[in-house]
């Protein structure tokens, strides 16, 4: 029985002393908590930079000029608000026209409006998108229209993954996505392709 006794006399005490232990513990983190939240208390609000244009353009025009002093593309917009918060670029009616280095007629694409990246490399035109080369030969003047459109100026290249109406003289073509190669003057529909084309005049055979 002695035996017994001191068995439970040693288990108690120690149960007391990691109860003790747990309870110093557990104190400590609140302690620690409540310094911690009495720093914050403390601390300086974070500041936050809001949505707001630091400066705006109207009626602008920006040339990109190339190694050989000629121009390679310019964009113009009727307004222009640049984000210090991303760095990005907002535009109304924007007009890109990429010059094309052979020296054909170059590519005219207007917009809606527009939303340039901060690395000034990808533009993103929305609304109603022309893109046209008026000033081609008759038989290669295109209208091609969308809703959306990706360009890299500086790559001479576009795309779409929206319908795309392309006219020409001799025809309508349709189709839903689009790559378009500016400087080759060559233009890819990606799927759902239809046409209607316009059958040549013949010439009148002398008699």
């Amino acid at each position: 029985m002695e035996l017994k006794g001191d068995f439970f006399r040693n288990s108690r005490k120690l149960f007391d002393r990691r109860t003790l232990a747990i309870l110093s513990v557990l104190l400590a983190l609140a302690a620690l908590s409540q310094w911690l939240r009495t720093l914050d208390d403390f601390a300086p609000p974070a500041v936050r930079i809001s949505h707001d244009p630091d400066y705006t353009m109207e009626d602008f025009t920006v040339t990109a000029m190339g190694v050989t002093g000629k121009p390679e593309h310019r964009l113009q917009a009727a307004y222009m608000a640049h984000y210090p918060d991303d760095m990005t670029t907002e535009f109304t009616q924007p007009h890109i026209t990429v010059y094309r280095s052979d020296g054909s007629a170059p590519w005219h694409i207007h917009a809606e409006r527009g939303w340039m990246a901060a690395d000034h490399k990808f533009i993103l035109l929305r609304g109603d998108v022309l893109i046209e080369n008026p000033d081609a030969p008759p038989l290669r003047v295109v209208r091609l229209t969308t809703r959306e459109l990706r360009v890299l100026a500086d790559e001479e290249y576009a795309e779409t993954d929206q319908p795309v109406t392309i006219r020409s003289k001799t025809g309508v073509t349709k189709g839903v996505g689009m790559k378009a190669y500016l400087k080759d003057g060559r233009l890819q529909l990606l799927s759902q392709v239809r046409g209607s084309y316009a059958p040549r005049a013949k010439p009148n055979k002398k008699r």
